[in-house]
């Protein structure tokens, strides 16, 4: 049954140079193949190629200034007891309020837009955006697009050694912002069960679309390894993990090897002899083209790895990690390898490097996992929004909406 659709995100879909990107990107598309008239809001936190998303969404985008939130609105002495007590715990900053970064400035453009075009469903990226959807009555189907699970996220990094600088909250502060929707999409299902115990309420998970590429058949396995991502702190920590406790241990039996950096990260990797940074390049074809073997050696987070599925979707021969690989288990030793520490990484190298029969193995079933996955992976969200399903959910807060 065809809805009228308004996604409303903090996040750019362009350039898709980030996961988060591209996840959002993938949305949007699927929803309108599934025949949907699809609007996008974006409200500008982060600043990036607003021509691009007008030329690609038409009349039905829209751009608004972020003009800060609650957070930036404290006064002096809020801030100083919130610094005193991150001072206190530790934290690299004290956990956000769920509505930290609301903006109600919006509000007044939602309202209107609505009365325009009259949506049948809204959704918010991310939980921290989710009183935008109390600018909406009970005729509105109402659903958070989480991506991650945002409760003691600084304290995930903590205990890495890692500082964390984005949105983290609390478990209470997290249930709040989720009680708010009637539906949640989650991006993997061990998140689907996190969030089902969390609130009790209609969670379904929907994974990450990607383009698929046919193998291409392996004549020779080239001696080059290739990790591609973005500068994120979990994607920094994975590669300098990589770099100090994987290679060296290729290196000795594989002298010629090399390992090719592209995207963003190469902006804050050191130079190394032993490393070819590619930089930022357009175009990730021509990037996967360059190695039959890739990483994604990222040892903490949460949400689904979009550098894992899109190197599956390349057909290309993959070796990860338990975490890198979280929500696409199954497809372990089939589709890909799982390395459970740095020797048994540097084994899996050394093999797939070596030996041109499990590389191709490896490459095939890469490409038949990612073409299963993307063709079950919108099928419960197309259920849901063709039964026209619209579950009662008990709300802890009025739909309010000041403008």
């Amino acid at each position: 049954m065809f809805k009228k659709i308004l996604v409303i995100s903090p996040v750019p879909f362009a350039p898709q140079d980030a996961g988060n990107r591209a996840r959002i990107y993938g949305l949007l598309v699927n929803l309108q193949k599934l025949g949907h008239e699809v609007h996008f809001l974006h409200i500008e936190q982060e600043i990036k190629d607003v021509d691009l998303m007008r030329q690609a969404w038409g009349d039905k985008f829209y751009s608004l200034p972020y003009t800060g939130g609650i957070e930036r609105k404290r006064s002096l002495s809020q801030k100083i007891v919130r610094k005193l007590r991150c001072y206190f715990t530790g934290y690299p900053k004290y956990p956000n309020a769920i509505d930290d970064w609301y903006d109600n400035s919006v509000n007044k453009f939602l309202v209107e837009l609505h009365d325009k075009v009259k949506f049948d469903v809204v959704i918010t990226e991310y939980v921290f955006f989710s009183k935008f959807l109390q600018c909406f009555g009970k005729d509105v189907l109402k659903i958070i697009d989480t991506h991650d699970i945002f409760a003691n996220r600084a304290e995930i990094y903590r205990k890495r050694g890692q500082k964390y600088y984005w949105f983290s909250t609390t478990v209470k502060e997290e249930i709040k912002g989720l009680r708010r929707a009637d539906l949640i999409l989650s991006i993997q299902k061990d998140e689907e069960k996190y969030f089902q115990n969390l609130i009790g309420n209609k969670v379904i998970t929907v994974g990450h679309t990607v383009s698929l590429r046919q193998p291409r058949y392996i004549s020779e396995v080239r001696q080059k390894i290739l990790f591609v991502a973005s500068n994120n702190d979990t994607n920094i920590h994975g590669i300098n993990y990589f770099i100090h406790e994987v290679f060296p241990k290729v290196r000795i039996k594989l002298h010629d090897v090399q390992l090719l950096i592209a995207g963003n990260i190469c902006d804050v990797i050191q130079d190394d002899e032993d490393l070819i940074k590619l930089g930022y390049v357009n175009n990730l074809n021509d990037i996967y083209d360059t190695s039959d073997i890739v990483i994604n050696p990222i040892l903490f987070g949460t949400g689904l790895k979009i550098k894992t599925i899109e190197a599956l979707g390349q057909s290309k021969v993959l070796i990860t990690t338990p975490e890198g690989a979280k929500g696409l288990e199954r497809g372990d030793k089939k589709a890909f390898l799982i390395a459970n520490d740095s020797e048994e990484f540097a084994e899996f190298l050394i093999e797939t490097l070596t030996n041109l029969v499990l590389s191709r193995n490896l490459s095939n079933n890469a490409y038949s996992f990612a073409k299963n996955y993307n063709e079950e992976l919108f099928h419960p969200l197309e259920k849901y929004l063709n039964n026209n399903i619209s579950p009662s959910i008990e709300k802890n807060e009025n739909n309010i909406c000041h403008i």
